[in-house]
């Protein structure tokens, strides 16, 4: 037995195959006020004192899944907004949201997915007209880098001149945002909950919160406080209300539930928007390379401010052009024992989804300790389109998880949910069929484990099995080890547990 001197505990859970770094075979593990007490092989000692004991028949366990890239609020709403992801013409998008009882005073819905669209005239905000000229209707597009909505809505933003077609990008989405009914607090509590409900069902016990804003945190808070949310949270504090509100990091709040240390920023946009920075233009929009959100001396002016209040920040870089600007800017203030290297450094800098990555920007990533945050299904989401978009050349570039392990960049894996599924098995999976760069399975359970957990500073406490972590692990249907990375898509969870709580059980 590997474990404390100490028989008392509060769970066993018995009759499993655990996933452990040592490899060893692993039939048991205890439990103790949330912390993973002892691990074990054959029969339990029969002088250990449980309260409880949970038989796992014999199925697989390995430790709770890490997303480390999820927008909670945007995976939540969805339990009120309209699905529009299956549209394909003017016609289904009209019979969808009327079809859908929906508050009167604002219309929206979300997964609108233009390259899968039939018709030949574009989505204009006459054509919205079309479905509702009185009552604002907003639709967001599936990569939420851009949306459409219609006259009224373009007449209350004071935008009808502007943006006459209703199509807005990125940065402009805000005037529109801003108009938006305030959610009551109830409305936000639900859709924390199933936000949470969603995940725990996938056995993700940890998400990276990427738009962490001020009232969405508050009730989050509330909701823990009142032991009602068991899914633990770390989170990227976005818009000028949040970081107003934290002058610090807030670590470790509610028993290792609650952590708000860091700052998202974005460079640039999204492919699907070809908003994405390039080093070359995109093959299908010739006159375009995509943009830049940043000028030079203002985000560094933003990064010292982070820097001089301990915040960890995690920068959205998609395009090529992107990461390696901000990598040279970085590099032309702080050298990379500032940035990267213990003891001086360790400030773990993220680049959000690196999807392309030129070889200049992958290793100034490797001097500078910055970590990549990817989400592997992005590759397979995006490829009947990818290569109208940059051209075959640069596909090679496309995804590079092997690439980046090969120079010890530190990797972690998350979804990107709502806008991508959030079955981690999906997403090892997709690393693990990704051309050129397929990792082997261990490599990619890493990445949504122990890489999730370095990326929040948690690796001493969560992301494996080990005495002294917390107990926070999924059960699963099968061993993943004997399959094909296709079949993983097959796999059930069959329980999550957090802090030694079951929280989901099929």
């Amino acid at each position: 037995m590997l474990g404390f001197k100490s028989m008392r505990a509060d769970t066993l859970f018995y009759n499993g195959n655990f996933f452990t770094p040592s490899r060893k075979k692993i039939n048991w593990l205890t439990v103790k006020e949330g912390w993973i007490t002892a691990l074990g092989t054959g029969a339990p000692d029969r002088h250990l004192l449980v309260q409880k004991k949970v038989n796992l028949k014999n199925k697989y366990v390995l430790p709770g899944w890490i997303d480390a890239h999820v927008h909670l609020m945007l995976l939540g709403q969805r339990k009120f907004e309209v699905d529009v992801s299956s549209c394909r013409s003017l016609a289904e998008l009209k019979k969808r949201v009327l079809g859908r009882k929906t508050q009167e005073v604002w219309i929206e819905a979300y997964g609108l997915d233009l390259e899968k669209w039939k018709e030949t005239n574009p989505l204009t905000a006459q054509g919205l007209d079309r479905i509702s000229s009185r009552i604002p209707l907003l639709i967001r597009q599936k990569d939420e880098h851009a949306l459409w909505v219609n006259t009224s809505l373009l007449k209350r933003a004071h935008l009808e001149k502007r943006y006459p077609l209703g199509y807005l990008v990125d940065k402009d989405m805000e005037i529109i945002f801003k108009l938006r009914p305030k959610l009551s607090s109830q409305k936000i509590k639900g859709a924390l909950l199933y936000a949470q409900e969603a995940c725990v069902r996938e056995g993700i016990t940890s998400v990276h919160d990427m738009a962490m804003q001020s009232l969405p945190l508050k009730n989050l808070s509330e909701l823990m406080r009142a032991k009602k949310y068991d899914l633990r949270v770390y989170g990227a504090l976005y818009g000028k209300e949040a970081l107003k509100e934290f002058y610090s990091p807030k670590v470790n709040l509610f028993q290792h539930h609650l952590t708000v240390r860091a700052q998202k920023l974005f460079i640039d946009g999204a492919l699907s928007s070809r908003g994405a920075w390039l080093s070359e233009p995109y093959c299908d929009m010739p006159e375009s390379t995509g943009y830049c959100l940043w000028q030079k001396k203002e985000l560094l002016e933003r990064v010292h401010s982070a820097f001089q209040k301990h915040f960890q920040l995690i920068f959205h870089t998609l395009g090529d052009q992107a990461s390696l600007w901000l990598l040279k800017v970085l590099a032309s203030k702080y050298k990379p024992q500032e940035l990267g290297q213990r003891p001086l450094g360790d400030k773990r800098i993220r680049l959000e989804h690196v999807e392309i990555l030129n070889q200049e920007a992958l290793s100034l990533m490797k001097s500078l300790g910055v970590i990549a945050s990817m989400q592997p299904w992005h590759a397979l989401s995006d490829g009947p389109w990818l290569k109208s978009r940059l051209g075959q050349k640069r596909l090679s570039q496309v995804g590079r998880f092997k690439d980046i392990l090969k120079e010890k960049i530190p990797l972690c894996g998350g979804s990107d949910a709502p806008i991508e599924p959030h079955n981690p098995l999906w997403g090892i999976g997709a690393a693990m069929i990704q051309k050129g760069q397929r990792l082997n399975l261990q490599e990619a359970i890493h990445m949504y484990t122990l890489g999730g957990a370095y990326a929040e500073f948690s690796e001493n406490i969560k992301g494996s099995l080990e005495v002294g972590k917390l107990a926070d692990f999924v059960v699963l249907s099968k061993d993943i080890f004997r399959l094909h990375p296709k079949e993983l898509l097959e796999v059930k969870t069959q329980m999550t547990v957090i802090g030694g709580k079951i929280v989901y059980a099929q």
